[in-house]
């Protein structure tokens, strides 16, 4: 941001400052630059003191006065003394990384200034982020500098250790352990699918084969993996093309949050949507589901059914794609499938049948996939059917497991330390006290082992129970190396050095085997291995790439498996036999990652716990999402605090009213209400993992909801749903379009209007951008982006409650339908950069003015925060810092801002400026390498940099064969409120659906 080029007459180095408001009024300093920002005759009356010149002085009064009032911090820099040949001051570098998570890598590029990671980016060479990111990615970097991160080991009773009393402890431990060939040794681990530690863990088994090795992830992919090795025999990988499907079913399955490869998933779907001209094809996806997701939010079809009828949807799909369209189900399935009860409604069954038809006819080209939550059985169905339909190898592809080999499960460790068979226990990541099911009651297993250490990021519920907390080092300040879900390998490699001494998960396990190795050096060793012959060039080449091209290094091989049709028939009977035995009364209970906190890791983690959750728009807590009617036939109201019982396991969580939630089935999150988080977390939402069955399963039937008479308040971003019949979001089916490319711009009539303000002189470029509302899932990856890239502070749960957030970019989310089964779409809304804007005709001190280049400006230290520009901006996309947001930030909190953004103090607005920091960048990029005008497309806001869906296109509006210019111009064009005549310069592409006209008409 630039900083006003008046000082209104103060001498800051010769300290000289006006000692009244007459006489700062009366200097001649003060007259000259108040006749340059206010001509003569610029809304001043014609005698008096206006109302705009008393409001200047009193700004500027008060400014001197904090000058007069405060020193500037004493701050003590040391040159280097040697300096980096590679680092030139206020140049960022960039590396690329990549980020372990969810059982999958991320592929990233990080800035850095002088040494210190700043921002996040996709990595465009990346499989699985092809240069976007997802809320998460975007927030980990929060993480790193998280003054509430563990310093170092820690002893049970509080006491600090030294890393080399921690190594000695390892050491001794390991000797006990291989003397008896690992017996009484357990290690609990991630699902981490890194090429060092998986070497590490077969080399441990092999020369301790008495010890165990147990796994545990709140949120696996088992139930896929194990549903493959019914289908196949083995365990393998599903990857979907969404590009290449012109039809997709999605089974309780949310493709776009925390399912398989969630960037690349959108992406692909994206572009099977974007249609550019009438005639244009578009793919159709119905979703079946009982919470309403992102997924089911872009829909062209969705059924609300409780999760645990998913097994009556599949059957009669089965049997339809069979008898009715020629599927190969196998002789077992057939019959189980003809003779499956029919529970369905009649409408639920239309669905099924109709669906069929759509898939049978595309075939090759269609695609059913279920959620992770689901039991196996039905994913190894799906894989069936995806065969049958000939998906196989063309929107499906399969490739094998990371590790095929299944380690055993957390409730296996429970039971061998009730038997008193662990002597040691090492817990690698994670925190298994707080995330493990309540039936498992993992505190006794802890009590039960005479020796543990955990290794983690925070000093947490599971640390305070361990002998040893070891601080684990965060993956940006970390060697270490990460597989992709396809096979594709990455070099994790550090930005940073480790803010506080932490240690891997490779260098554990390494003094456990009696060494001591860096994990620098055990990364090069596991890929030297790998590439003996040019081992140091393809090392190279993967640090600079962010992946391996070739070799053992590149994506797996992807197979044809011959399936198993009796297995999976047989999967299926033992699943409905399962089903026939659950209590015929109560409610369902689902359970889903959390969106602000994972399954806890991010609980700390102030970007994500204010990032409105998309469909609820719930920030800081977690609450039961109930149907309307369930919670009007229950006697419930939304914020009631209910008990929430399963046989003996009870929770207690707030309710909130979800449109679209299936009756009688409650939508749970798993990854609030920590005991043991730093300050960010502490005290925020409600811990239901108490209620898990001691398999973990993610599906529960027979629960009770008992209000306590008690209420708890919800924070939201956005309380109403409704466009009361303005046309903000614009919409029409794919049949619309052809027929009517121009639908949009019909919408709304346009006045003739005619400005009070003659017409803005642009000079070189004109900065606009576009937002495709057929692309946009509603993600919430655009809003983290901008915040780490603006230094945006939160606010908290009591700033949301008085609508204080300070978003620059939000997703506003409506319901248009019934209460019950409504659609749902998404708008993302920044400063719309008008022409006219109304914010800068009644701003009295000119703090917000136009640029020759169409922005509009800010020049915060001239704003005196009267807010009568927020009251005037139709959109509501100016925010007001009330407070200091800023000023408690420790030393590491501040490393993390970008010193190219200003950090604003209070008393300020603040809103979008079309990252204009990254356009005088590419514009001094462009004036050293001798060019007149920027090139397009090397200006990327934050916020189109991190969009999956590619939804976002900013650039130069002046040049007419720019990606901007181009997409303003297409036929689905509109601006929301043009009709103000307030000229804004982001132009929205209307939102488009396919459904089936045979179940559009039996919907009617």
């Amino acid at each position: 941001m630039k900083r006003s080029p008046y000082t209104y007459g103060v001498d800051l180095t010769g300290k000289q400052y006006w000692r009244s408001l007459d006489e700062l009024a009366r200097s001649p300093e003060f007259q000259r630059a108040l006749a340059r920002e206010f001509p003569e005759g610029a809304s001043e009356l014609k005698e008096g003191m206006s109302r705009r010149t008393f409001l200047s002085l009193m700004g500027a009064s008060i400014g001197l006065a904090g000058l007069a009032a405060c020193r500037r911090p004493v701050e003590r820099i040391l040159p280097y003394a040697r300096a980096p040949e590679q680092i030139v001051p206020g140049r960022p570098r960039y590396f690329a990384t990549a980020m372990p998570f969810a059982g999958s890598a991320i592929g990233l590029v990080a800035e850095s200034h002088e040494g210190r990671p700043t921002k996040l980016e996709g990595n465009a060479l990346h499989p699985d982020s092809l240069g976007a990111t997802h809320a998460f990615a975007q927030a980990s970097l929060l993480d790193l500098y998280d003054p509430d991160r563990s310093a170092g080991p820690v002893a049970r009773d509080g006491a600090p250790r030294t890393w080399e009393e921690a190594e000695a402890w390892l050491a001794e431990r390991g000797a006990l352990h291989r003397s008896a060939r690992g017996k009484g040794l357990a290690l609990l681990v991630e699902e981490r699918r890194s090429p060092t530690e998986a070497a590490l863990l077969e080399r441990l088994a092999r020369e301790l084969p008495e010890a165990r090795i147990y796994r545990h992830e709140l949120f696996s992919r088992g139930a896929v993996r194990e549903g493959a090795r019914i289908a196949f025999g083995r365990p393998m990988e599903p990857l979907y093309a969404l590009d290449e499907a012109q039809v997709v079913l999605a089974l309780d399955a949310d493709l776009f949050t925390g399912e398989g490869r969630p960037i690349r998933q959108m992406r692909d779907f994206a572009k099977s949507r974007r249609v550019e001209r009438p005639g244009d094809s578009m793919s159709r996806l119905y979703a079946v589901e009982s919470r309403f997701s992102l997924t089911g939010a872009s829909a062209d079809h969705r059924l609300r059914l409780k999760s645990g009828e998913l097994l009556a949807f599949m059957l009669p799909l089965a049997r339809e794609l069979g008898a009715v369209h020629g599927v190969e189900l196998g002789q077992e399935l057939s019959l189980l499938a003809a003779r499956a009860p029919l529970v369905l409604g009649r409408e639920q069954l239309r669905f099924a049948e109709e669906v069929a038809r759509d898939l049978a006819t595309h075939r090759g080209r269609g695609l059913i996939v279920v959620g992770e939550g689901q039991p196996a059985a039905l994913h190894a169905l799906a894989a069936l059917l995806n065969e049958g339909l000939s998906n196989t190898g063309r929107t499906l592809h399969w490739v094998r497991a990371f590790d095929e080999e299944v380690r055993e499960p957390l409730a296996a460790l429970a039971a061998s330390a009730e038997r008193g068979e662990v002597e040691t226990l090492l817990i690698l990541g994670g925190n298994p006290l707080f995330t493990a099911p309540g039936a498992l009651h993992f505190e006794r297993v802890l009590s039960k082992v005479a020796q543990s250490a955990h290794l983690g990021e925070w000093r947490d519920e599971t640390s305070e129970r361990c002998a040893w907390h070891l601080n684990r080092a965060h993956y940006l300040e970390s060697w270490g190396d990460v597989r992709a879900l396809d096979g594709t390998a990455s070099i994790v490699q550090p930005l940073i050095a480790p803010l506080h001494g932490g240690r891997t998960d490779a260098e554990v396990m390494s003094l456990l085997l009696g060494e001591r190795r860096s994990a620098y050096e055990l990364v090069r060793a596991q890929w030297r291995a790998q590439y003996p012959a040019t081992f140091e060039a393809s090392f190279d080449r993967a640090l600079h790439d962010g992946l391996f091209a070739d070799g053992v290094g590149a994506p797996y091989a992807r197979e044809r498996p011959a399936v198993r049709r009796g297995d999976t028939a047989r999967a299926l009977s033992a699943l409905a036999v399962e089903h026939s035995q659950r209590p015929s009364q109560g409610l369902e209970l689902t359970f889903a990652p959390d969106a602000h906190a994972y399954d806890g890791r991010f609980a700390n983690n102030g970007w994500l716990q204010e990032l409105p959750e998309p469909m609820t728009k719930l920030t800081w807590d977690n609450a039961a999402l109930m149907a309307p009617a369930t919670a009007a036939r229950l006697g419930l109201i939304e914020g009631d605090l209910l008990e929430l019982s399963v046989g003996e396991r009870r929770a207690r969580v707030p309710m909130l009213l979800s449109p679209g939630q299936a009756e009688d089935s409650l939508a749970l999150t798993l990854g609030q209400g920590r005991r043991a988080v730093g300050r960010v977390g502490s005290g925020v939402g409600f811990d239901v993992a108490p209620l898990l069955s001691a398999a973990g399963a993610r599906l529960l039937w027979g629960a009770r909801a008992l209000p306590t008479g008690a209420s708890h308040e919800l924070a939201r971003t956005q309380e109403h749903s409704a466009m009361e019949g303005r046309a903000l979001v614009r919409e029409a089916t794919l049949a619309r379009f052809a027929a009517e490319p121009d639908f949009a711009g019909k919408m709304v009539e346009h006045p003739p209007l005619k400005s009070l303000f003659p017409d803005h002189v642009h000079e070189g470029h004109r900065w606009g951008m576009s937002i495709d509302l057929n692309s946009c899932v509603g993600c919430n990856a655009c809003m983290v982006a901008c915040q780490a890239e603006n230094n945006i502070p939160i606010v908290g749960k009591r700033g949301v409650l008085r609508s204080r957030e300070m978003h620059w970019i939000r997703i506003d989310r409506y319901f248009e339908g019934s209460g019950d089964a409504p659609r749902a779409v998404f708008q993302p809304i920044a400063c719309q950069q008008c022409e006219n804007a109304p914010c800068e005709q009644v701003c009295p001190v000119g703090a917000t003015t136009h640029s020759p280049e169409g922005l509009n400006d800010m020049a915060y230290n001239r704003c005196v925060g009267t807010r009568y520009c927020a009251n005037n901006c139709p959109y509501k996309v100016r925010r007001f810092n009330f407070f200091n947001y800023t000023k408690g930030l420790t030393e590491t909190q501040r490393m993390q801002q970008n010193p190219d953004v200003s950090v604003r103090s209070r008393g300020v607005m603040e809103k979008c400026t079309f990252c204009v920091q990254r356009i005088e960048e590419a514009r001094q990029e462009a004036t050293r390498e001798g060019k007149e005008r920027i090139a397009d497309g090397r200006i990327r806001t934050a916020c189109q940099q991190a969009c999956p869906t590619e939804a976002i296109v900013f650039g130069d509006l002046a040049d007419a064969e720019s990606q901007v210019a181009k997409r303003s111009a297409e036929p689905r064009r509109y601006k929301i409120l043009e009709e103000l005549n307030v000229r804004p310069r982001t132009t929205f592409l209307a939102r488009l659906s396919n459904p089936n006209p045979a179940l559009e008409q039996s919907q009617r």
